[in-house]
C-alpha cells in the first residue's frame, strides 16, 4: 500500500492531512531552491555589466585599425589628467604645425619670457605669440630652435608645402595612476599631413608642474618632448 494515499480510510483519518503536508514541503523545497537560482542569475548578470571600454581607432587615409583599450574601470578622470592631456595635445600642434602664413608662423615659433604678457594672457588670436616657446621650459625650447626650426625654415623657403596635424593620440607612458598632479610622463603618436604625403611621429614628453612660471596653462608646461619620425 502507498502512504499515506492508501491510508485515506475511515481507520486512519490523518491519512488526508499528511499527503497534503508532504505535497506543501515539496513545493515549497521547489520554491526554495527556484529563489536560489534565480539571486544567482541576478549576481552573474550584474557581475557581467562590468564591462571594459575600449576604442577603434582608423586614420582618414584608411590606416590600420588601432584599438584603444582602458583596463582600469576608473569611473572618474581627475582634473590635472585632463590638463596635462589638453596641454599636450596642443603642443604637439604647435610643434609639427608649418602654416604658409609667414605672420602666423612668426608668432608661432616666436620666443618669450614666461614673465611676458604672452604666456600670462589666457585670451588672445586664432595662432597664440609664442605659443611653444610659453609651454615649455627653456631647453626644450632651445631643442626646437636649434633642431626643428632649421628644418622649417628651410621648407617655407624652398617648397610652398604647408605641415597640419591630422590627429595625436596621447597616453600615459605607464598606467593612469603614474600620471599625478605633479605632472608624468606621457607617449605620443602624431600623424602630420606635410602636402601629399603623410608623416606620423612617435614621441615622449615630460610634464611638469610650476604654478609661477605658467599661469597661462595652469601651472603644467613639457619639460622634455622628442619625437621620433616612424615613416
Amino acid at each position: 500500500m502507498k502512504y499515506p494515499d492508501d491510508f485515506n480510510t475511515p481507520a486512519f483519518p490523518e491519512g488526508k492531512h499528511v499527503a497534503v503536508s508532504r505535497f506543501m514541503g515539496t513545493v515549497v523545497m521547489v520554491l526554495f531552491f527556484i529563489i536560489v537560482c534565480l539571486c544567482g542569475m541576478i549576481l552573474w548578470v550584474k557581475k557581467t555589466q562590468d564591462v571594459s571600454p575600449f576604442l577603434i581607432s582608423i586614420n582618414s587615409y584608411g590606416g590600420r585599425w588601432t584599438m584603444i583599450a582602458h583596463n582600469d574601470h576608473k569611473t572618474q578622470i581627475p582634473a590635472y589628467y585632463v590638463l596635462q592631456e589638453s596641454l599636450l595635445n596642443k603642443f604637439a600642434k604647435n610643434w609639427f604645425t608649418v602654416s604658409d602664413n609667414v605672420l602666423d608662423n612668426q608668432a608661432r615659433w616666436a620666443a618669450c619670457e614666461h614673465s611676458s604678457e604672452e604666456c600670462r594672457d589666457n585670451g588672445g588670436d586664432n595662432v597664440d605669440t609664442c605659443a611653444i616657446s610659453c609651454a615649455c621650459d627653456a631647453l626644450v625650447f632651445e631643442n626646437f630652435e636649434k633642431v626643428v626650426l632649421p628644418t622649417y625654415s628651410e621648407i617655407v623657403a624652398e617648397e610652398p608645402i604647408t605641415w597640419s596635424v591630422e590627429s595625436v593620440s596621447i597616453k600615459p607612458l605607464d598606467s593612469m595612476d603614474s600620471i599625478t598632479h605633479d605632472g608624468g610622463m606621457w607617449q605620443l603618436i602624431i600623424t602630420v599631413r606635410a602636402g601629399i604625403e603623410t608623416i606620423r611621429f612617435m614621441g615622449y614628453a615630460s610634464v611638469g608642474f610650476d604654478s609661477v612660471e605658467y599661469p597661462k596653462t595652469m601651472g603644467y608646461y613639457i619639460q622634455d618632448f622628442n619625437t621620433y619620425r616612424m615613416n
